[in-house]
């Protein structure tokens, strides 16, 4: 699989995280549905202040502003480690745990990467936010404790085109509830991360210092 396929899911991931909420749905599990409903409730919030950020003239002060919202909707440090299989992303049922292989240095290093990379994407995602509204279908437990929210975006200038399913799922830890994975139309971010950080862990001459460098690739290339 070549490198863009890698990042492929995350381009899409990063542009609904800006969409505009028009329509919301009922909890679909009674026994769930304070954990849930607060989890819904967190992403609708976060989708409300980024669609206003959007909306404002483009400037520097601007994109600091949604880099922050984004700090806040997404937890980066578990999306990283889950990349890295500690623990394996739900859609694995075992993996290698790539995360205890590396030091302090290098964890700070790519949670600073990958961090970066979602900003990149969202950025260049912007005007495609705008032509997206948001459908929440249900919200129920997960795996590893977390809640999903599952929406459906519509292209407002496309509505014959059929809806994009979009998983949110929500995580609660240290007294926050942040996203830790975005699965789109079945495709997890964090297992399409940890497969293909685990092929270049295993292929000879590859490893920590090749899965810098593409990322640093990615991170600086224009698109």
């Amino acid at each position: 699989m070549k490198l863009r396929n890698f990042f492929r899911s995350i381009a899409f991931a990063t542009v609904v995280a800006g969409l505009a909420v028009t329509s919301v749905s009922t909890i679909s599990s009674p026994a769930f549905a304070d954990e849930a409903a607060d989890a819904q409730a967190f992403v609708q919030a976060q989708h409300a202040k980024i669609s206003a950020l959007l909306r404002q003239p483009a400037s520097g002060s601007r994109d600091t502003q949604i880099n922050s919202a984004l700090e806040t909707f997404v937890d980066y440090d578990e999306l990283t480690r889950r990349a890295f299989g500690k623990p394996c992303p739900p859609a694995l049922s075992g993996c290698t745990d790539h995360w205890g292989e590396l030091n302090d240095s290098q964890k700070a290093e790519v949670r600073g990467l990958l961090k970066q990379l979602v900003e990149k994407n969202y950025r260049k995602n912007i005007i495609k936010t705008l032509d997206y509204e948001i459908a929440y279908k249900s919200a129920k437990a997960a795996a590893l404790g977390d809640s999903k929210i599952r929406t459906e975006a519509q292209n407002k200038l496309k509505p014959r085109d059929p809806a994009v399913q979009v998983d949110y799922f929500v995580h609660l830890q240290g007294g926050s509830l942040k996203v830790v994975d975005i699965v789109t139309e079945g495709s997890s971010l964090t297992k399409n991360y940890y497969d293909q950080f685990h092929k270049m862990f295993v292929t000879a001459g590859q490893g920590y210092p090749y899965i810098v460098k593409k990322l640093n690739e990615k991170i600086a290339k224009k698109d």
